[in-house]
């Protein structure tokens, strides 16, 4: 199951943000404007908060909730980041050596980003966290830069992975096909 408190968002005075840009201070402040607005979305429209089962391939970036009745939610998806509450610690989906890097696209363009930005937290390919704010706040700076519709928090043994979200649709129940037998002309 997954953990969708996807919603506090740290304060960036918090990360040593005091000296950032004109620039920078409004894209990060959008950035958390257009989280929050987006996570909502999620649960209202598409149901986050009600699913039973969820799967990610990553060799496709084919990413599938599964609801009770049947319906399934589909979407293309990019490896954002992971997180180690254990560790106190967050590694970029593009930093870590266990993730396709077709499949961390996105998450190169968040680097991207933070280069353009001065943002060092973005460009560092493992960053220590406080706290579990600052998982939203990475998401938030995710968003911003790729353009995804949100972010899926899965649990993936001691890590949860951040997974950005594109494209999502609803696939109705699958009918089962009944065979129909004909019947000899006399």
């Amino acid at each position: 199951m997954s953990k969708q408190h996807l919603n506090k968002v740290a304060n960036p005075s918090d990360a040593g943000l005091e000296n950032l840009s004109p620039e920078a201070d409004a894209y990060l402040a959008g950035a958390l404007e257009d989280f929050n607005a987006r996570q909502r979305a999620m649960k209202q429209e598409w149901h986050f908060d009600t699913y039973e089962r969820w799967g990610f391939e990553q060799l496709t970036g084919n990413f599938r909730l599964e609801f009770a009745d049947g319906r399934q939610l589909l979407a293309e998806g990019q490896i954002l980041g992971s997180y180690s509450a254990t560790g106190n610690s967050w590694e970029w989906g593009w930093h870590n050596p266990y993730v396709d890097p077709a499949i961390a696209r996105d998450s190169q363009k968040v680097k991207e980003a933070g280069e353009q930005l001065g943002l060092p937290y973005v460009t560092a390919g493992v960053v220590p966290v406080p706290n579990e704010d600052f998982v939203s706040f990475f998401c938030a700076i995710g968003l911003k830069a790729t353009g995804s519709v949100g972010v899926f928090r899965g649990s993936a043994g001691p890590v949860d992975v951040m997974i950005l979200l594109k494209n999502p649709r609803v696939v109705a129940k699958a009918v089962k096909a009944v065979k129909v037998s004909k019947k000899k002309a006399a």
